[in-house]
C-alpha cells in the first residue's frame, strides 16, 4: 500500500516527461530529415564552385605567360591531385568554348562529352552566367549520372572555355541516406541518454525522498521513533522530513523526561523503583525510542542513483570503439618492424591487459579507500588518460594512455560494484545488479554510435577529449552520490566479497581449480574463446574490416551498437529460458556455436552485411551463454568454492576470461598480417565453432555435475554485474 502511494505518481511523472522528450526529439528529427536535401546540395555546389574557381585562376595564371589555352601542360596531374584530396568530387574536366573536352580526370573525354550532352539537355550552358549546375529536381532523372557545377574560364572578358566539376548522383544519395541514418541514431541515443538522466533526476529528487519519508512514517506507525531523516533534496519534501523529525524528537524528548522523572522519583523513594522500572520496561517493549546520543540516521537509498555513474564511465570509455584501431594505425610508430595491424591492436591489448591485471587489486583498493575516493581516483585516471590521448598524437603516448585508462576503468568499476553490494541485501540485490547491467548495456548501445558520428564530424582526438569530459562529469556526480564508507565486514554481508563469502588464498584456489578438469575445459573451450572473439572481432576487426570496405566511422558505430541491442533485449529472455529448462550446458554450447558460425559467411562475400551478421550472431550467442556460464561455473566448482570461497573461484574464472580478451586483438592482428582481414574474421569463427563443439562433446560424455548436489547454485554477489560483454571493454 505504501509503495502504491508514491509509485503510481512517480511512474506517471516519468512517463509524461519521457513522452515530452520523445515528441520534441521526433519533431526536431523530422525537420532535420526533410531539410537535409535542401541543405546538402548548396553545400556541395559551393565547394565545387570554390574548386572550379581555383582551377580557373590557375589557368588564367598560365595564360598570363602567353601559353596557348589548348596547350597548357600539367592540367591532368593537377586535376588528379584535387580528386585525391576530395573524394566527394567524381570528375574534373576542362572544355573549350565549343564544349570539346581538352583535359579531364576521373572520367574519360568520351564519357565527359556524353555526360555534358545529357546535362545540356536539361538546362543548357549559360555561357555568360557566373555558374551553372543541376538542381535537386534533376536527381529524380534516372539517366542523369552527375550533378555538375560549371564555371566559365574568362581571359580579358573573352570566354575561352568551361571547367566542369561533377559529383556522382549516387554519392549525393549516399550522403543524404547516411545523414538520415545519423539523425535516426541521434534520436535513439539521445532518448536513451535522456532516459538515464531523467531516471536519475526523478530518483534523486522525488522517488527516493518520498520512499524515505514513507519508511519513516511506517516506522513511527509501528511505534519506532529511533530514526531521523537526512536532509531532503526537494524543498517541499524537506519540509515534510523536518516535520517528521520534529515529531520524533518531541516524542523522544518526552520519553527522556519520563526517564529523568523516574530517576528523581527513585532517588526520593526506593519503594518506587519497581513500579517505575516496570513502567519503563513496558514502554521500551512496545516502543523504540532514540536514547541519548543513539539516534539512527535513515539514509536515503541511493543504489539506483549510482546507475548514472555506471552509464557515464562506460559511455566515456566506449566512445572510441568505432575508430580506436584506425586511429592507432594512423599514427607514426617508433617501433621498427612492427606490422601495421599489430600497431593498430597494441593500444587495445594494453588496455584490456591493464583491466585484467588491475581488477583483482581494484576491489581491495576500493574496500580500503572507500567508494567515493576510489571512484573519483579511477575517474580522474581515466580522464587523464583520455586527455593525454587527445592532446598528444603520438603512438607511444597512446599506448601509455590506454594502459592508464585501463587501470582507472578497473577501479571505477569495482567501486560501483562494491557500492551496490554494500547497500543491498538478499531481498534487493538482484534488482540492484539488474539496474547496473541495464546501464552498461545502454552505454554499449549509445557510445559506439555517438563516437562514430563525432569522429566523422570533429576528428579522433576531440572525441577522446569529449570522453575525458564525460569521465570528469562522473567524478563530479560521485561527490554527491557516493559516500566514503569502506566496505562492510564480510559477516555483515558487504564489501567486495559480499554476503559473507569466504575469501581464500588466490594461489591455493588456482592450484585446486587446475585439478578440476571440467573447469579447465570450460575455461579453455568457452571462457577464453568467448572473450577472445569479443575483443578480437568486435573491438579490433570490425573497425578495420568495415574501413577496408569503405564504411565511415558513423556506419561502423551503427554496426557496433547492434551487439548492445542484442545483449540488452535477449539476455533476460535467455536467462529465464535456461533456468526454466535447466539447459545451462546446452545454452553455453549453442551460444558458442552460433557465435563461431556467424563469422563464417564473410568467406562467401566480404560485404558490410556479412560483418553485420557476425556482430548480430556474437550478441545473440553471448546473450545465450553468459548467464548459463556463471551458473555452470558455480556448479562445477562446489568443492573448490567450499575450500577457497565462491568469490575467489569466480575471480579466477574472470581473470582467465579477461586474459583471453587481452589476447584477442593481438591474435586478430597477427591473423590480419598473415591472412588479411576477411580471413582473420573467418579463422576466429572457425576457432569459436570448433571450441564450442569440443565443449559440447566433452560435457555430453563427462556430464556437468548437475547430479552432485544443488541444481542451480547461485553465483556470488556481483557475478552478474559485468553483463554480456564480460567487462572486457
Amino acid at each position: 500500500m505504501t509503495r502504491a502511494i508514491y509509485l503510481g505518481p512517480v511512474r506517471n511523472l516519468f512517463l509524461f516527461s519521457l513522452l515530452v522528450l520523445l515528441l520534441s526529439q521526433a519533431a526536431i528529427s523530422l525537420y532535420a530529415w526533410s531539410a537535409i536535401e535542401k541543405r546538402i546540395l548548396p553545400v556541395l555546389d559551393s565547394k565545387a564552385a570554390t574548386v572550379g574557381d581555383s582551377v580557373a585562376r590557375k589557368i588564367q595564371h598560365a595564360l598570363d605567360y602567353r601559353v596557348p589555352f589548348e596547350k597548357i601542360t600539367g592540367v591532368t596531374d593537377f586535376f588528379d591531385d584535387i580528386l585525391q584530396q576530395n573524394p566527394d568530387i567524381a570528375f574534373l574536366a576542362l572544355c573549350d568554348a565549343r564544349d570539346k573536352v581538352l583535359f579531364s580526370s576521373g572520367i574519360g573525354a568520351a564519357q565527359a562529352g556524353k555526360a555534358f550532352e545529357k546535362i545540356n539537355r536539361y538546362g543548357g550552358m549559360q555561357k555568360n552566367a557566373a555558374s551553372f549546375r543541376i538542381t535537386a529536381e534533376d536527381l529524380s532523372h534516372n539517366e542523369q549520372a552527375y550533378v555538375d557545377t560549371s564555371l566559365p574560364v574568362l581571359y580579358h572578358g573573352e570566354l575561352l572555355g568551361v571547367v566542369h566539376i561533377g559529383v556522382e548522383q549516387h554519392y549525393i544519395a549516399g550522403r543524404i541516406s547516411e545523414l538520415r541514418y545519423d539523425i535516426g541514431i541521434i534520436l535513439l541515443t539521445s532518448l536513451l541518454i535522456a532516459f538515464e538522466i531523467l531516471q536519475f533526476i526523478i530518483a534523486r529528487h522525488f522517488s527516493t525522498p518520498i520512499h524515505q519519508i514513507s519508511e519513516m512514517m511506517e516506522q513511527m506507525a509501528a511505534n519506532n521513533f529511533s530514526s531521523r531523516l537526512t536532509a531532503g533534496s526537494s524543498e517541499q519534501l524537506g519540509i515534510i522530513a523536518e516535520g517528521l523529525n520534529a515529531l520524533a524528537a518531541r516524542i523522544n524528548h518526552a520519553f527522556h523526561d519520563i526517564v529523568q522523572l523516574a530517576g528523581t522519583a527513585v532517588e526520593k523513594s526506593a519503594q518506587m523503583r519497581e513500579s517505575w522500572s516496570a513502567m519503563l520496561a513496558q514502554l521500551r517493549s512496545r516502543h523504540s525510542f532514540a536514547e541519548v546520543g543513539n539516534v539512527r540516521e535513515l539514509a536515503q537509498p541511493r543504489v539506483n542513483a549510482i546507475r548514472i555513474l555506471t552509464f557515464l564511465f562506460m559511455f566515456a570509455e566506449m566512445l572510441s570503439r568505432p575508430f580506436l584501431p584506425l586511429y592507432a594505425g594512423s599514427l607514426p610508430v617508433s617501433f621498427a618492424g612492427l606490422p601495421a595491424s599489430m600497431q593498430a591492436s597494441l593500444p587495445i591489448s594494453c588496455f584490456l591487459l591493464a583491466v585484467a591485471l588491475s581488477m583483482p587489486f581494484a576491489g581491495s583498493w576500493s574496500d580500503r579507500l572507500g567508494r567515493r575516493r576510489s571512484f573519483m581516483l579511477g575517474a580522474l585516471t581515466v580522464a587523464a588518460g583520455m586527455l593525454l590521448t587527445g592532446l598528444l598524437p603520438d603512438f607511444s603516448a597512446l599506448v601509455a594512455a590506454r594502459t592508464m585508462t585501463g587501470v582507472g576503468y578497473a577501479v571505477m568499476f569495482m567501486a560501483c560494484q562494491g557500492y551496490v553490494i554494500d547497500h543491498t541485501d538478499a531481498s534487493n540485490r538482484t534488482s540492484g545488479m539488474a539496474s547496473f547491467v541495464g546501464a552498461i548495456m545502454v552505454a554499449e548501445i549509445c557510445a559506439p554510435a555517438v563516437g562514430g558520428i563525432l569522429a566523422d564530424r570533429i576528428g579522433y582526438q576531440l572525441v577522446f577529449i569529449v570522453g575525458a569530459l564525460v569521465a570528469l562529469t562522473a567524478a563530479g556526480l560521485a561527490v554527491s552520490i557516493l559516500d566514503n564508507r569502506s566496505a562492510r565486514p564480510a559477516e555483515e554481508g558487504g564489501g567486495g566479497g559480499g554476503d559473507g563469502a569466504r575469501r581464500g588464498s588466490f594461489g591455493k584456489g588456482l592450484l585446486s581449480l587446475a585439478g578440476n578438469y571440467r573447469f579447465v575445459a570450460m575455461s579453455l573451450l568457452t571462457g577464453i574463446p568467448a572473450k577472445l572473439i569479443y575483443s578480437g572481432f568486435l573491438i579490433y576487426l570490425v573497425p578495420m574490416l568495415l574501413a577496408d570496405l569503405g564504411s565511415s566511422k558513423s556506419e561502423i558505430g551503427r554496426y557496433a551498437m547492434l551487439y548492445g541491442f542484442a545483449a540488452l533485449l535477449l539476455s533476460p529472455l535467455f536467462a529465464r529460458f535456461t533456468d526454466r529448462h535447466r539447459a545451462h550446458t546446452g545454452m553455453v554450447a549453442a551460444g558458442g556455436i552460433l557465435t563461431g558460425a556467424g563469422l563464417l559467411p564473410v568467406l562467401l562475400s566480404a560485404q558490410p552485411a556479412m560483418v553485420l551478421l557476425g556482430i548480430s550472431c556474437l550478441g545473440i550467442g553471448q546473450a545465450m551463454s553468459i548467464s548459463a556460464q556463471l551458473v555452470l561455473v558455480a556448479r562445477l566448482t562446489r568443492k573448490e568454492a567450499q575450500a577457497s570461497g565462491p568469490t575467489t573461484v569466480l575471480g579466477i574464472f574472470r581473470l582467465i576470461e579477461r586474459l583471453g580478451a587481452a589476447a584477442g586483438p593481438a591474435l586478430a592482428a597477427a591473423l590480419v598480417a598473415s591472412q588479411g582481414t576477411t580471413m582473420a574474421m573467418a579463422i576466429l569463427g572457425i576457432f569459436g565453432l570448433v571450441s564450442a563443439c569440443l565443449f559440447a562433446l566433452l560435457f555430453a560424455v563427462a556430464g556437468d555435475g548437475s547430479d552432485a548436489g544443488e541444481e542451480n547454485p547461485e553465483p556470488p554477489p556481483g557475478a552478474r554485474l559485468e553483463g554480456p560483454q564480460g567487462n572486457t571493454q
